[in-house]
């Protein structure tokens, strides 16, 4: 499986390009390290370096109006690769896209997301244009 821990150059600077109005809805999906990978050679698991990175990374993301709108526990991949697994899943919302890089360039947020990059394996972040909830797939 391909690590993807940060943003690619490339595909950062095509999603500064992009036009969104309104709210941001970002989709994360996380597949943890067993033992996190700080660089100053701390013990911690994957698992516990994420929950250090949520804890603390919280005021950044309230910060900028951020919100979870939804969570679940990732089970079996129905369509996509079988080799695919996910620890954690959510979807977060941010009032927009300035937001969102917002809390990305917020130096206070820059000196602790090293606690995400040391307990994630691999993840994805997709990026999604709010709209109006209807009761069909169209």
């Amino acid at each position: 499986m391909s690590t993807y821990i940060d943003p690619d150059r490339d595909m950062f600077r095509q999603f500064l390009d992009l036009d969104i109005e309104g709210p941001v809805q970002m989709l994360n999906l996380i597949q943890l390290n067993e033992n996190a990978t700080y660089q100053d050679g701390r013990q911690a698991t994957g698992a516990e370096a994420y929950q250090t990175y949520g804890e603390v990374s919280h005021e950044f993301f309230a910060k900028v109006g951020g919100i979870i709108i939804w969570r679940g526990l990732p089970k079996f991949p129905v369509i996509g690769p079988s080799d695919e697994h996910w620890d954690i899943g959510f979807i977060a919302e941010y009032p927009s896209k300035d937001h969102f890089l917002a809390m990305l360039k917020d130096e206070g947020y820059r000196a602790i997301v090293y606690h995400r990059q040391a307990a994630v394996r691999t993840s994805r972040l997709a990026c999604f244009a709010k709209v109006e909830v209807s009761d069909s797939f169209d």
